[in-house]
């Protein structure tokens, strides 16, 4: 499978077709198992049927491959925000940011999730003085 694999399997992607996708990106890495574009789209497509353990696997191994994929970095801060994680959230996302100042998603992300954990912070400790009385 050549590129054109790749490119299949992002068709397959954004027409929701995912087991499709899957067995596209996963025959595309065994051509191109250096390719960290190939394993974050694998890993996007994990996501997005729910297996988060399998996303965050590619994720890690698009990084390894390619230490400034900032789509790698920014999928792997919303899983941890999802998680709940808001603080890897952060450090994942200002990674993203710190390699690409540029790109308007990752730089989004992260405002949103300082926001979420200056509030999530700023409730909890509200929540603790009120009942500490």
């Amino acid at each position: 499978m050549s590129d054109a694999g790749f490119r299949q399997g992002l068709e397959y992607l954004e027409a929701g077709q995912l087991k499709d996708a899957e067995e596209a990106f996963q025959s595309y890495l065994q051509e191109h198992p250096e390719d960290a574009l190939g394993h974050n789209k694998l890993g996007v497509v994990y996501g997005r049927l729910q297996d988060m353990e399998k996303a965050k696997a590619c994720f890690l191994k698009a990084i390894e491959l390619d230490k400034n994929c900032i789509h790698a970095w920014n999928n792997l801060g919303n899983i941890a925000r999802q998680d709940g994680e808001l603080d890897q959230a952060i450090r994942y996302y200002q990674k993203a940011v710190d390699i690409d100042p540029i790109n308007p998603i990752p730089a989004k992300n992260l405002r949103t999730v300082q926001r979420q954990a200056k509030w999530s912070f700023s409730r909890i400790k509200d929540l603790l003085g009120k009942n500490s009385d």
